[in-house]
């Protein structure tokens, strides 16, 4: 066993060794293998971004690639591009994406991890062979609109990333994290952390943390890279967790969830529906402030035993190897039915593609507008800003010149001057 190190929660947390294979991933160096190629429609490629889409997408990718599969990502700025036709299968991360470039014979699988009810509504949700959901709520929303398999298939977790098991384990702390990032809509635990008062604030690690409003329970530090996040959550006793609402809804649950546990550390999240599921039901549930509070005074040794527990539920049940053997049959199986097809999408679907695709640029175009706009309007108020602060310093300068100039004029008219004056005029004339 390697060397303790102080027990405190890292200002820098180190990445994790498994960095560059995800990153090797997540830039297409593994497209090829022996079942085929499974691309992964998702938000981006860049890791650097830290969105979720793309970190479950590579956690699933790379326990595929185990299972001989070739894995890919298929970012936004692609999605207007013709998938390239020895894609085996596409799996869709996001609902917005728009099938019509997709080769008629490369099978598709939509993956609802959470907005589920627009995933429902899609009008073209009967062209993915089959569908995976995140929880049974889930899936019985989506089953109600769509006549093909829906299998429930939560996400999960990469147990060699987020481990207890290093070469220099770090001591645990007692204090409790939050990796809830702000995008600039407000979070539900946003007003929880305003309000609780811990033994020591929770540290929160956040996206935009300049944008987050300091508070006297919370410790604001800067987001970290996704793979960082093991290492802190070695560190913590408790990881604060926020489900967003249409998540709440059907209890698809976060990642951060499996995460924390797979980590060592203890979730306390704020959703109770789903985890009865996923034979997580003992994981403690906050709803305000005094409730996180309570959960977050839970005595050591009884939270040690706990996530034991529930940790040994998650590497059994929840690990991406596990859903890769999970989902291993249902590829095959919508691979065999989209090798009766050829040729191309329906021509309106490849139309609604193409719309699809101008709308995301406009939208793009707009925002970068706006982002414009918004810069000339915080630099004209800057330099407002700066001209009323030289106006106010001038008229400063101002009132004090006319001060003392009145002070001199005061002066040189009183009679103690002037005898003083004609003193000295006298003085003078002596002296030559």
């Amino acid at each position: 066993m390697g060397r303790v190190t102080a027990a405190v929660i890292p200002n820098t947390p180190l990445s994790a060794p498994l960095r560059a294979e995800y990153e090797a991933i997540a830039a297409g160096e593994h497209v090829e293998g022996p079942r085929g190629t499974v691309r992964f429609a998702v938000s981006t490629a860049d890791p650097t971004e830290g969105k979720g889409d793309l970190f479950v997408a590579l956690g699933l990718a790379r326990a595929l690639r185990a299972e001989g599969w070739g894995v890919a990502m298929w970012p936004l700025e692609r999605w207007g591009e013709e998938v390239p036709a020895d894609t085996a299968v596409v799996v869709s991360m996001i609902e917005s994406f728009v099938p019509g470039y997709v080769p008629a014979g490369t099978a598709l699988v939509a993956w609802v991890r959470n907005w589920t009810a627009k995933w429902a509504a899609l009008p073209y949700l009967d062209e993915f062979d089959a569908v995976w959901t995140s929880s049974s709520p889930a899936r019985d929303a989506v089953a109600a609109q769509y006549d093909g398999p829906v299998e429930v298939v939560p996400i999960g977790v990469d147990t060699e990333l987020f481990t207890t098991d290093t070469p220099a384990p770090r001591e645990r702390t007692d204090r409790a994290v939050t990796t809830v990032n702000f995008w600039g809509v407000r979070r539900r635990v946003q007003d929880v952390l305003a309000e609780v008062a811990p033994a020591e604030p929770i540290v929160w690690f956040a996206a935009n943390v300049d944008h987050v409003e300091a508070t006297a329970g919370v410790e604001l530090r800067p987001a970290v890279s996704y793979f960082a996040l093991p290492e802190v959550y070695r560190a913590a006793g408790f990881v604060v967790d926020d489900v967003i609402a249409p998540a709440a809804e059907y209890g698809t649950l976060n990642s951060r969830l499996f995460e924390s546990l797979a980590a060592g550390a203890l979730p306390v999240t704020d959703c109770t529906l789903g985890l009865d599921e996923l034979g997580l039901s003992d994981v403690p549930v906050f709803d305000d402030a005094a409730s996180l509070e309570r959960a977050l005074a839970m005595p050591r040794d009884e939270r040690t035993a706990l996530t034991a527990r529930l940790r040994a539920v998650v590497v059994e049940r929840h690990s991406f190897r596990t859903r890769a053997e999970q989902v291993g049959p249902v590829l095959d199986a919508a691979v065999a039915i989209a090798s009766g097809r050829s040729g191309q999408r329906g021509a309106f679907l490849r139309w609604a593609t193409a719309q699809r695709e101008v709308l995301r640029q406009a939208e793009h175009d707009r925002d970068v507008h706006l982002s414009g706009v918004q810069d000339i309007n915080q630099r004209l108020v800057a330099s407002e800003q700066q001209v009323g602060a030289y106006d106010t310093a001038r008229r400063q300068a101002e009132a004090e010149r006319d001060q003392i100039a009145a002070r001199f004029a005061g002066l040189t008219r009183s009679p103690e001057y002037r005898l003083l004056h004609g003193v000295g005029l006298v003085a003078r004339r002596v002296r030559r």
